[in-house]
C-alpha cells in the first residue's frame, strides 16, 4: 500500500462518514459508498491515476468495482489489507476530522452543496464553493476553523478530505444539513446566492 501511494495512488476511503471521521489515512480522498459514489469519483479523481480502496468489512467490494467500471475507473490497485484496523496495527498513522452536530456549530461554514441548493437556504455569511469545484478553489477556503457542510455529511466528508490533502488542520464536518441548523438553533436560513 505505501508502495503504491509513493508511486502516485490516491487512497479513496469508501466507508461511512462516522468510520472516516474516527480515523482515515493521511491524505485519503473520502468519497462514501452510496448511489452517487461514481458521480463523485468520476467528478473528483482522474481515472488514469491509480486508487487504493479502504472499505469495511461489510462493504462488498463488488458495489466498489462495479460502479467504478462503469465509469472507465479501470486503474483499481487494490485496497488496504485489513482496514483501518490492520492499519492501526502496524502502527500506521490516522487522521481524524470531528463531527459537529447542528447545535454546536461555532466556526466559518462553507457549504458545498450545489447552488440551487445553497439558494433555497443556507446558514448566514456560510462560504459557498461547490464540491465538484473545491479542488481548484482550495486557497478561497480561510485558514481557520472551518465547518464544512452539505445536506447529510457525504460530501461534506469529502470536501473536507481534500481540504485536508490542500494542509487546512481545523476543520469539522456538519452532521446534518442547514434545515437541520435552522431547527436545532431557531434562527432562519438565508435564501439567494
Amino acid at each position: 500500500m505505501r508502495r503504491l501511494v509513493g508511486a502516485g495512488a490516491v487512497v479513496v476511503d469508501v466507508r461511512p462518514v462516522h468510520d472516516i471521521a474516527a480515523g482515515h489515512l493521511p491524505g485519503s480522498v473520502a468519497i462514501p459508498l452510496r448511489p452517487q459514489f461514481a458521480t463523485w469519483l468520476g467528478w473528483l479523481l482522474d481515472p488514469a491515476v491509480p486508487i487504493v480502496i479502504v472499505r469495511n468489512p461489510d462493504q462488498n467490494p463488488a458495489d466498489i468495482l462495479w460502479p467504478a467500471l462503469n465509469i472507465d475507473f479501470a486503474n483499481i490497485a487494490g485496497e488496504l489489507a485489513g482496514g483501518i484496523p490492520g492499519w492501526r496495527a502496524t502502527g500506521g498513522v490516522v487522521h481524524t476530522i470531528p463531527l459537529v452536530r447542528p447545535d454546536q456549530v461555532e466556526a466559518t461554514v462553507l457549504d458545498v452543496r450545489h447552488g440551487s441548493e445553497y439558494a433555497a437556504g443556507h446558514l448566514p455569511d456560510a462560504i459557498h464553493i461547490e464540491l465538484g469545484d473545491l479542488a481548484e478553489h482550495t486557497r478561497a477556503v480561510p485558514e481557520q476553523p472551518v465547518t464544512v457542510m452539505c445536506g447529510h455529511g457525504e460530501r461534506a466528508m469529502t470536501a473536507a478530505t481534500l481540504l485536508r490533502r490542500a494542509g487546512h488542520h481545523h476543520l469539522t464536518v456538519l452532521t446534518g444539513g442547514a434545515e437541520d441548523w435552522a431547527r436545532a438553533t431557531g434562527r432562519p436560513l438565508t435564501d439567494g446566492t
